[in-house]
């Protein structure tokens, strides 16, 4: 039979049997899907856990918890619980009330002392009883003042200490008187008014936070000083780029423009008897000369105009004294409004312009026993005559345009930049007075700023300012039995001079 034929080879099922058999492995396998596709049940557990303490300040935490639940939750309370012992024995408990639904929480804390050891939890209430979360240790740190600003001022200036970590309590020492601030603001800013002056200008600010009492490194400093009209001054001319100096118990100041020309006189003031007399300079009249001590050079052979681009200058170099003129070896450079400080054995000639107008960066030493120059190091900056220099000790200070200061150390050659200047720096006018260990600077143009250095704690303060009925512009200075004296001439108008006195310390 055709049908018993074992030697005929088998048939692959049709598609159609296929299909079948895929049908029915799927019907057999529903009840195990049904089965396992089965939800899980809901949980209904509800727990709270304690994130982290976020922030810490000396009196201040911030923190974050976290209620775990599925679906919606009846909490009739929640928050943290912070003390100084992980038992939790007396807490400072930070309530955040009801909540209904799970999820983050933040609290904030600020009753801490400072540097203490703390615990931190979460917890919350629910159903009547009172569940908390782990335990986070923490500390608190320390206050700490930075600076404070402005550093001088009058009765009534307002002031801000800045530091980091402030307590509510914290409040100001002014010499002995306690000051309330208006506020903390940000645990980081004690705003205050400084009360009138009484009997120190010099006050050491301190602050007392939760116990502590923080020094800041500088003390604020008022306005003070005190200036006296002593005298007016006949004179015929008006002075203008001109130079000045001491020379025992006179004072020398000439040269320069004199109603709008060249001149060659120079008047020589008495400091007792305030009596003026006049003196010609035997050389070349110039304009923008350098000069310190009796010692002066250079400058423009001509009225210098703006915006003139060149210039002619001189190279001569004099010196005065007892109302004769030395001439002196010539400065091999050509400089115009250059600085000059005179020692008891050398001069230094810094800055200036040359002739073309730009700027120069030399340092020029005249060595007044075997009258010679030399070249020093270039400066890292420049500066102009009209601008504050001087010397303390055994330093050389100079002001830039830009408000520079810098040291210099002759005996090294080497330059350290300082505090910087904080007043306009026009280029014309000023005074740079030497007194007990401190320099008295200022006054360019019409200004009636003066400024102290003083170089033990590297700081310019503010001096008291005057009255004045017009404007008017520095002729020079000098400084006698611990007071200054600057006489200054109207800008427009006469030219009569006004002396005027100032006791640095007095108020």
């Amino acid at each position: 039979m055709p049908w018993l034929n074992t030697n005929r080879p088998m048939e692959k099922p049709s598609s159609f049997q296929a299909l079948k058999g895929i049908h029915l492995l799927v019907w057999l396998s529903l009840p195990l899907l049904w089965w396992s596709c089965e939800p899980e049940p809901l949980q209904t557990g509800v727990s709270v856990f304690t994130e982290e303490v976020v922030f810490s300040s000396g009196e201040s935490a911030i923190m974050t918890g976290r209620i775990l639940a599925q679906g919606n939750v009846d909490v009739s309370d929640h928050g943290f619980q912070i003390d100084t012992s992980a038992q939790f024995p007396s807490p400072i408990v930070v309530s955040l009330g009801e909540r209904s639904v799970p999820g983050r929480f933040v609290g904030e804390v600020h009753e801490l002392r400072v540097r203490q050891q703390y615990y931190c939890r979460a917890f919350m209430e629910r159903n009547g009883e009172q569940v908390t979360g782990n335990v986070i240790p923490f500390s608190t740190v320390s206050p700490q003042v930075l600076d404070f600003s402005p550093k001088e001022g009058t009765g009534g200036t307002p002031v801000t200490i800045t530091g980091v970590n402030l307590t509510a309590d914290a409040h100001v020492l002014w010499n002995g008187k306690v000051i309330v601030p208006q506020e903390v603001v940000a645990e980081a800013l004690l705003p205050f008014q400084a009360p009138p002056l009484t009997d120190q200008p010099v006050v050491t600010l301190r602050v007392v936070a939760q116990g502590d009492t923080l020094t800041l490194p500088e003390p604020f400093e008022y306005i003070i000083g005190k200036w006296t009209e002593v005298a007016t001054l006949p004179d015929n001319d008006r002075n203008q780029r001109h130079v000045f100096f001491e020379d025992g118990d006179k004072f020398i100041y000439g040269l320069g423009i004199a109603m709008g020309h060249m001149s060659a006189a120079m008047q020589i003031l008495d400091k007792q008897t305030l009596q003026l007399s006049t003196i010609f300079f035997p050389g070349n009249p110039t304009e923008g000369a350098f000069f310190s001590g009796g010692f002066f050079g250079g400058g423009s052979l001509f009225k210098v105009t703006s915006p003139q681009q060149s210039l002619q200058l001189s190279r001569e170099f004099w010196r005065y004294g007892d109302e004769t003129f030395t001439r002196l070896a010539d400065i091999p450079a050509s400089l115009y409004q250059a600085a000059c400080i005179a020692t008891d054995d050398k001069v230094y000639v810094y800055g200036g312009e040359r002739a073309d107008r730009s700027r120069n960066f030399l340092v020029w030493m005249y060595d007044i026993a075997t009258d010679e120059w030399k070249a020093l190091n270039p400066a890292p900056v420049t500066t102009l005559a009209g601008l504050p220099h001087f010397r303390l000790g055994n330093y050389h200070y100079v002001v830039s345009p830009e408000g520079q200061t810098w040291r210099h150390d002759p005996a090294t050659d080497t330059w350290e930049r300082r505090a910087d200047y904080p007043a306009p720096t026009d280029v014309e006018y000023g005074v740079s007075l030497v007194l007990a260990g401190k320099a008295f600077a200022g006054m360019q143009g019409t200004s009636r700023k003066m400024l102290v250095y003083r170089p033990d704690s590297d700081s310019w303060r503010t001096k008291a300012g005057f009255l004045e009925l017009n404007p008017s512009y520095t002729v020079g200075g000098w400084t006698s039995n611990d007071r200054i004296y600057v006489m200054r001439i109207q800008s427009f108008g006469g030219t009569t001079r006004t002396l005027w006195q100032l006791e640095p310390d007095s108020w």
